[in-house]
């Protein structure tokens, strides 16, 4: 509300204000008005009382010449004006401070304020890392000849196995620990296999043997016996090598599971074997064409490989899994299998695999003394034989 020279006694300059100044300080005329209003009547009251007290403007002259006293000067009267004015501020506001003063104009932003925006600073977009060096990937290789680039888990125990220890002197893989060998070398072996001489494989530095005991069929579902798995278990023993046997399997749920693991203990039990390696289960199917599990999703497939080991353990035997990377990385849960030993199948001077194993299948084709043709060849990081 813009004031009037009626109601408040000021300057021209003070009445004009710009619209954003006239809009700050609204608040506190409205205040000033009545207090303005207060001050006229005191003046004019005041002035009154001076008027009336000095006889009249009319007999200002006599009464001073009565009273033996000079008539004030302008300048006089000036200061006597100032000091009232003074004196009226004090009694209505209680205070020197004017309206520029209050804290509370700050809450009103300048206009150049209100328009200024404020622009974030970008985050700068992180650059890849790259898998190979970053420590947090491993390499998979397909069978199809692709690659690709697994994120490791970090919630799950990691491979402890330094690589300075592996020593490789064609054909055995061995493992060192302090200038002490940590490891015992073997082979699997089935009725793929033309020619076995086991007596030979012991002299040639083995120390067990894993024989496969039988499968079930990847597109039938039946379970066999390998047809070898007899004749080479009892030539294994007599020539003083330490057995363990694997079954490959095709169950695509634990109650199949469970049916292979029994299958394998009736086996042992009816034949009186002497098992003194690992029984193990292997996921890697054995023919061409589709196969009764590639569907099986992680979760399910997980469940059998429990099934399976979990029986095999309650009958007092070692279970062990068996697989390549892909197979027990993308394949498996291994969050879930947390205690299941691992057997890894990798054929490479150093095995690539982030996460514990207990035995390492190194070569695919290796060239052994008893075996004609390629050798499929294995080194153990335990004694099983002295649990």
């Amino acid at each position: 509300m813009k004031l009037n020279d009626d109601d408040y006694n000021s300057t021209d300059e003070d009445l004009l204000f710009d619209d954003e100044r006239r809009l700050k300080k609204e608040a506190g005329l409205r205040s000033m008005r009545t207090g303005g209003l207060l001050l006229s009547v005191f003046l004019l009251a005041t002035l009154g009382v001076i008027y009336f007290t000095n006889g009249g403007f009319n007999n200002t002259s006599s009464s001073s010449k009565k009273s033996g006293t000079s008539k004030p000067s302008a300048v006089m009267q000036q200061k006597e004006a100032e000091k009232i004015a003074a004196d009226a501020d004090k009694m209505i506001g209680g205070s020197t401070l004017t309206a520029s003063d209050l804290d509370f104009w700050d809450d009103f932003p300048p206009k150049e304020e209100k328009e200024k925006k404020i622009t974030p600073e970008a985050t700068p977009t992180p650059l890849p890392s790259d898998p190979a060096t970053d420590g947090k990937h491993t390499l998979i290789k397909h069978d199809d000849g692709t690659e690709e680039w697994a994120e490791i888990n970090p919630y799950l125990p990691k491979n402890k196995y330094d690589n300075s220890g592996f020593v490789y002197k064609t054909p055995l893989m061995r493992y060192y620990e302090n200038n002490t060998k940590h490891s015992f070398n073997g082979a699997d072996l089935s009725k793929n296999e033309e020619y076995i001489d086991f007596t030979a494989l012991k002299n040639a530095g083995l120390d067990f043997v894993m024989l496969r005991m039988g499968q079930r069929g990847y597109a039938s579902g039946e379970i066999s016996l390998d047809d070898s798995f007899l004749e080479n278990i009892k030539m294994a023993d007599d020539a003083g090598l330490m057995c363990g046997v694997y079954f490959i399997s095709s169950a695509i749920n634990t109650e199949e599971a469970f049916e292979e693991a029994q299958f394998v203990l009736n086996t042992i039990s009816s034949n009186s074997l002497n098992i003194r390696y690992p029984v193990a289960v292997s996921l890697e199917k054995e023919g061409e064409g589709k196969g009764r599990t590639d569907d099986l999703g992680k979760i399910p497939r997980t469940n059998t490989v429990l099934t399976f080991c979990r029986a095999i353990e309650d009958a007092g035997y070692y279970p062990i899994v068996y697989g390549t990377k892909e197979t027990l990385i993308q394949k498996l849960s291994l969050g879930s299998m947390t205690g299941t030993e691992i057997w890894y199948s990798e054929d490479s001077d150093l095995p690539d695999f982030p996460y514990p194993f207990s035995m390492w299948q190194y070569d695919l084709d290796g060239n052994i003394n008893g075996i004609a043709g390629g050798a499929r060849l294995d080194i153990s990081f335990e004694d099983y034989s002295m649990r």
